[in-house]
């Protein structure tokens, strides 16, 4: 009987560690996920990270995802985004069944103007003569290439969409002006050496 009761108590003895070995450690759940920003405003090809903070800080699976609403105006991957196109988009990260937003607005790339040039920097006409003077907006990319021309002398010469009109006997500046660059055109309207085909209204 001895041996048998020996082994019936070393048998207890193996269940009983069995039974209070150690347990899996217990899953705790993702309660909430923060960003560090919720609303973003980017040119076209701009960049900015975003960061995730997931709570509690000991959640079992911190891992996070990463989504846009759309990719052809923005994209993300790790937190990256990357502005595609003018638009606006969402960008979601997820973590454990929780989700926090940002809302990126996306503007076009501002490119600004560097500098302006005439075709023609000085100019000789007869009263009456006009000539079209053409503007170079420099970079040939930039966002507003608008040109604005004005004359230092009206009463000597006009100028209307760079075509420039002799009205009178003196001497004028045109000006080209770009996103804040402009160029200068010296302008001299005299009376032919010779007033064949001039009256003398002509010349007034």
């Amino acid at each position: 009987m001895k041996p048998l009761f020996s082994s019936i108590i070393a048998a207890l003895a193996v269940l009983s560690m069995v039974a209070c070995g150690p347990k899996d450690d217990p899953v705790i759940a993702v309660t909430g996920i923060t960003l560090s920003q919720t609303s973003i405003s980017l040119e076209v090809g701009g960049k900015v990270s975003l960061t995730a903070t997931v709570s509690p800080s000991d959640a079992t699976d911190k891992t996070v995802t990463w989504t846009s609403s759309d990719p052809s105006v923005v994209s993300v991957e790790n937190g990256l985004v990357k502005a595609v196109s003018a638009g606006t988009a969402t960008i979601t990260a997820s973590a454990g069944g929780k989700s926090a937003k940002c809302e990126v607005n996306v503007q076009p790339r501002v490119v600004d103007v560097t500098g302006i040039s005439l075709n023609k920097t000085d100019l000789t006409l007869n009263p009456g003569g006009t000539f079209q003077l053409e503007a170079t907006v420099s970079p040939s990319d930039a966002t507003d290439k608008t040109v604005t021309w004005t004359s230092s002398d009206p009463s000597v010469v006009s100028v209307e969409n760079g075509l420039v009109k002799a009205v009178s006997a003196g001497t004028a500046t045109v000006t080209a002006t770009a996103g804040g660059k402009s160029a200068r055109c010296e302008v001299t309207v005299q009376i032919p050496s010779s007033n064949e085909g001039y009256g003398y209204e002509d010349l007034k």
